[in-house]
């Protein structure tokens, strides 16, 4: 255990679009003097978005601003969010725990996907639309594999032309969101030029791709891997052979280190005011933690919490007026890929719910709350702690998970009393 708290002006948890453009602004507007600390799981910078490095003019210029003076970055993961000070307890991954300390903190964890179980949606072969995007980016072969994407959500498109690059067959791309749904979000592009290019590049890419509407994954099947998945459209059902299938609907915020903090939760995503302000004093709250957007979103909302943490108000505050229009994206796709009502009914009673502990829907479903399934089944006390099973049991029963506690990621016992002891001498 380190035992001199790490200081910095900014403390930055995260770092990706958001996180960087929020570290990279600060130094550039800060006085020289002020450091800027950013605290990430990953070893690069860039999240899950910019993983690969520089894939355009954008992710170039500020990836390359995480080279300036001012900015240092620390690889590890964040165990717990001081009650009292803008700080976290850290570990990096040597197993050293130290209390980070900032006259601001920003929170910029991003989002996660969201899962709705089906049959055999634990097979090996079936993963996330993320998970298969990191895994290709990180060495996975899928040359010549045979590839079903269905889910939901924007994500769908690049993570195809990852397949396609990759030298994968990419059978299917199948949206669950109704043809009216996606009638109504094409009709509301235009008002963001940005993502209608973006749109447009992907559509050309992929036109020679089946992409139905309104299509959905019913089961998959296999001997101990997938080898078939079982699609509808509600009116009929057919079965393809593949061998990965890559799925899930849209993204979820990630808000547990918000939630810990005492922030202000609304509608699953962290409450923020027009320049990223939470509801505690001097925390901010940046991208996809406060509602899933993208990159332009995420990076706009960097720009003005770096200016505010900065002292440079007048600027943040002008800044802050593209914000509005970027809120009104994020309620678009909210409202056009959120799951279907059919995805939640087709589940059966021994489709597992928490893949962790290999609870099934049966044994969940008697349930009144979390908590007491949690007690009864072991629902979400799994390595997971819920990240998974926990929205999913929020669409299926309504279940809102416990309030989190620390630690927030597994540790050993030695490293659990190191991280006490590092918060009892710091308070």
């Amino acid at each position: 255990m380190s035992g001199e708290p790490k200081r910095a002006s900014l403390l930055i948890v995260g770092s990706g679009p958001a996180a960087i453009a929020a570290a990279v602004t600060f130094a550039r507007y800060a006085d020289p003097s002020e450091q800027c600390l950013v605290l990430d799981e990953m070893s690069t910078s860039g999240g899950q978005i910019w993983r690969s490095g520089s894939t355009n003019g954008l992710a170039k210029y500020w990836l390359d601003g995480m080279s300036l003076p001012n900015i240092h970055r620390k690889q590890g993961q964040v165990l717990d969010v001081l009650p009292q000070k803008p700080g976290v307890v850290f570990q990096s991954p040597n197993g050293e725990t130290q209390i980070c300390l900032g006259n601001d903190l920003v929170l910029a964890t991003g989002a996660r996907e969201r899962w709705i179980p089906f049959p055999g949606w634990t097979l090996p072969g079936v993963v996330g639309m993320g998970g298969l995007q990191a895994m290709i980016k990180t060495g996975l072969c899928v040359a010549n594999k045979r590839v079903v994407i269905a889910g939901s959500g924007p994500l769908m498109y690049p993570v195809a032309r990852s397949v396609q690059k990759a030298k994968g067959k990419l059978l299917l791309l199948a949206e669950q969101a109704s043809f009216a749904k996606l009638a109504n979000f094409t009709a509301h592009l235009p008002a963001y030029p940005e993502k209608a290019f973006e749109a447009l590049g992907y559509l050309a890419k992929l036109w020679k791709v089946s992409s139905p509407v309104g299509t959905w994954v019913q089961q998959a099947g296999g001997e101990g891997r997938l080898e078939w998945v079982q699609m509808t459209n509600g009116k009929k059902s057919w079965r393809m052979e593949c061998d990965y299938l890559a799925t899930g609907c849209h993204l979820i915020p990630n808000i547990d280190l918000a939630r810990m903090a005492g922030c202000t939760i609304e509608k699953d995503r962290v409450k923020v005011d027009s320049l990223g302000q939470t509801s505690r004093s001097h925390l901010y709250a940046i991208g996809e933690c406060t509602g899933v957007g993208g990159a332009e979103r995420a990076i706009a909302q960097g720009i003005v919490a770096g200016l505010a943490a900065a002292g440079q108000r007048e600027l943040s505050h002008h800044q802050s007026a593209a914000l509005p229009r970027w809120e009104r994206f994020v309620q678009l796709l909210d409202a056009t890929f959120s799951p279907r009502s059919e995805l939640l009914d087709q589940i059966r009673e021994d489709t597992i719910v928490c893949r962790c502990e290999d609870i099934p829907h049966g044994k969940i479903k008697p349930m009144s709350c979390w908590r007491e399934a949690k007690l009864q089944t072991r629902l979400g006390m799994g390595p997971c702690q819920g990240k998974v099973c926990g929205p999913a049991a929020k669409a299926l029963y309504g279940f809102e998970p416990d309030f989190p506690r620390p630690p927030f990621q597994p540790l050993s016992a030695q490293a659990l009393f190191q991280m006490y002891q590092s918060e009892n001498q710091e308070s």
